[in-house]
């Protein structure tokens, strides 16, 4: 306290000392058009030295809590007050009795709602402040009084928790898995959440190591003996490419931009999307026979093999570094750790294509869940390539809604359903546009028989396959992760694309 008392003694001249500040107007809330929202405290005019003055003043008066009751301190009490209702983060955005300084009588339901909310926003805290025990002690209650929280707190717990789980260095046995004693607690809270809203995984195997964080279990490989086409090297050397580029890039226009700032969240580049002329990207009129797959342990997970050839798959490429793939770099204040993520290409794919592929795989697909009934692929195509190094950490797929485009501004639709069915998507729809690389598996985890450890399951792409498994509601909903691909002497990449299985939001029972 000494130190910043000096720093306040220089920071204030001795004749301004006895003036009394005048308040500042309002800010208005959302800024005026032009204005930028701030992003550090050097856009505020604030240094360090003022936020350990304010940190140091408040300590002083909690521990002398007498004198915050004074006139003096009625300023101060207000500011913080205002302070507690803004703040969105860690444990102080959690008190209950804060704005409800006289609760009314509540219902024994309402009751229930409160505590189900206020345990929720508690874990929500802890997991902000990366206080793990807590966060594990609320969660254990969570299961104890059966409650289950929504999707879009289980969502955002996953990616605060922001994990990468270690496969590929198990699978090479180069590192120890154990060496980050953080990364393991989260790896713990993490167990913790998924015992909340799924099941356990109680199946063993022979010579396990399963004093660990994460369990790697045996690994779905459907590919068999087919030779690999070397895609990527193809990309490299643009053999791949057709001798009359320029028809394809006429065939693709820019339908919508969104500059990387108004991305949420904020990123360094801008999310592009692109459509085509019906049939730009063909598909055969005579389709590989496709066939259907079931994993033996992980719920509702599906794998379609060989729905698109191996000519088609290349097409998609092709066109897809033919236009340009854009970097994903979210914004991350600074010292906080920046993840390596795949280039994109967001296509908004047509009609025709849609259509042909949907009757490739329709047969597979449940037609009906909970009495929602099918409505077909979601035509947002978010193609990805990742490079070694690039990876996807562990999350769970939130749900989408159909997209279109206007056919007589041609501008993008982000949810074209109509108004009285209302559409969402229930399963992902992951397309393997390439395999010969190494590693870069979709590994799917699971709570394993032991308390604070979980199973991994990881599954081996397969050029022209679908990966297809639930999302878009808590229950069944699936964590995983894009291992990322391995370092080797020859250039490698892997190409997928994520988009959705859409339905009916309402049940045609109701």
């Amino acid at each position: 306290m000494a130190k910043n008392k000096a720093k306040r003694a220089l920071q204030v001249p001795q004749n301004d000392r006895s003036v009394k500040k005048t308040k500042l107007a309002s800010i208005t809330t959302p800024p005026p058009d032009g204005s930028s929202t701030p992003k550090t405290l050097n856009d505020l005019g604030l240094t360090q030295d003022d936020l350990e003055i304010s940190v140091d003043t408040l300590n002083v008066l909690a521990d002398n809590a007498s004198i915050i009751k004074l006139k003096d301190c009625k300023d101060l009490r207000t500011a913080v007050f205002n302070f507690r209702k803004a703040c969105t983060t860690g444990q102080n955005a959690t008190g209950g009795s804060l704005c409800s300084p006289h609760p009314l009588p509540v219902s024994h339901t309402d009751r229930d709602s409160q505590v189900d909310a206020n345990l929720t926003s508690r874990i929500s805290g802890a997991l902000a402040d990366k206080d793990y025990t807590e966060a594990r002690i609320l969660l254990a209650e969570m299961r104890i009084r059966n409650q289950t929280p929504k999707l879009g707190a289980l969502s955002r717990w996953v990616r605060d928790l922001d994990v990468v789980s270690g496969v590929n260095e198990q699978m090479n046995e180069t590192v120890d898995v154990l060496r980050n004693i953080e990364r393991d607690h989260s790896f713990e809270v993490l167990d913790a959440v998924l015992r909340v809203t799924g099941p356990v995984d109680y199946t063993i195997e022979q010579d396990l190591i399963v004093e660990r964080p994460i369990v790697l279990r045996k690994e779905w490989n459907m590919r068999g003996t087919r030779i690999r086409q070397p895609t990527y090297v193809r990309v490299l050397d643009r053999s791949i490419f057709p001798t009359t580029i320029k028809d394809t890039t006429s065939q693709f226009r820019i339908i919508d931009t969104t500059p990387g700032l108004q991305r949420k969240p904020a990123n360094l580049h801008p999310a592009i999307l692109y459509t085509c002329e019906n049939d730009t990207i063909s598909l055969s009129s005579t389709p590989p026979l496709t066939t259907h797959h079931r994993h033996s342990i992980v719920p509702n997970l599906h794998l379609l093999k060989d729905v698109l050839t191996a000519e088609e798959c290349t097409h998609i490429i092709s066109a897809a570094e033919v236009i340009g793939f854009t970097p994903d770099a979210p914004i991350r204040a600074p010292g906080e750790e920046s993840s390596i993520l795949a280039h994109n290409f967001y296509w908004i794919a047509d009609p025709s294509f849609c259509s042909k592929l949907w009757k490739r795989v329709e047969r597979f697909v449940p037609s009906e869940v909970h009495g929602k009934t099918v409505r077909g692929l979601n035509r947002r195509f978010r193609v990805y390539r990742y490079v070694p190094g690039a990876e996807y950490r562990a999350h769970i797929d939130g749900a989408w809604p159909p997209s279109s485009i206007d056919p007589t501004t041609d501008k993008y639709i982000y949810d074209s359903s109509p108004p009285e069915a209302k559409q969402s998507s229930l399963f992902t729809f992951l397309i393997y546009l390439n395999d010969e690389f190494e590693a870069g598996q979709t590994t799917f985890f699971l709570p394993s028989a032991r308390e604070g450890s979980m199973n991994a399951y990881p599954v081996k792409p397969i050029q022209g396959s679908v990966l297809l498994f639930p999302h878009g509601e808590t229950e069944g909903s699936l964590l995983h992760e894009g291992t990322g691909v391995q370092l080797e002497s020859m250039p490698s990449a892997k190409y997928v694309i994520r988009t959705d299985v859409l339905y009916d939001v309402a049940s045609s029972s109701s």
